[in-house]
């Protein structure tokens, strides 16, 4: 694969995760809605489970998404910079965390805006916390790596 080829998949990737956070903060996605499916399976794997239990646990299974989707999305930033620019680590790393914040940011406004869905500073939060928690890896794995040759 040529090396701009390569700079072009990484941005896609990255911009199709960016959309794909866009598509779950969508009215589609609402606490109501991702009750429909998640609550069933929640009762089916915890049979004994009261509704406050189920509910704590649906609650807990959305932050969660937040803080994955938002590393994820970190990390795929981390590799298109990466790859777009010969620029130290910390460089490249502050670059993703502020397209991270740029995205939770948009992502929050529009649910804010939105009548089925509450934007969230604490979900912005922890938005960052997973981008910072998945970039603080990524950095200590290369650290790691290069100790070792």
């Amino acid at each position: 694969m040529r090396p701009g080829s390569k700079i072009a998949l990484a941005w896609l990737w990255a911009v199709t995760w960016i959309a794909l956070v866009q598509i779950f903060a969508s009215g589609s996605f609402a606490a109501s809605e991702t009750a429909r499916f998640i609550g069933p399976l929640l009762r089916w794997l915890l049979p004994d489970a009261d509704a406050e239990l189920i509910a704590t646990a649906h609650f807990a299974i959305r932050k969660t998404a937040h803080f994955i989707g938002y590393a994820i999305l970190a990390l795929l930033a981390l590799r298109a910079f990466r790859l777009s620019f010969d620029r130290p680590l910390a460089w490249l790393a502050a670059a993703s965390f502020v397209l991270a914040l740029a995205v939770a940011a948009v992502d929050e406004s529009r649910q804010a805006a939105s009548a089925d869905r509450t934007g969230a500073l604490s979900d912005v939060a922890l938005d960052l916390t997973g981008a910072a928690s998945a970039l603080a890896l990524a950095s200590a794995v290369r650290r790691l790596g290069s100790a070792r040759k």
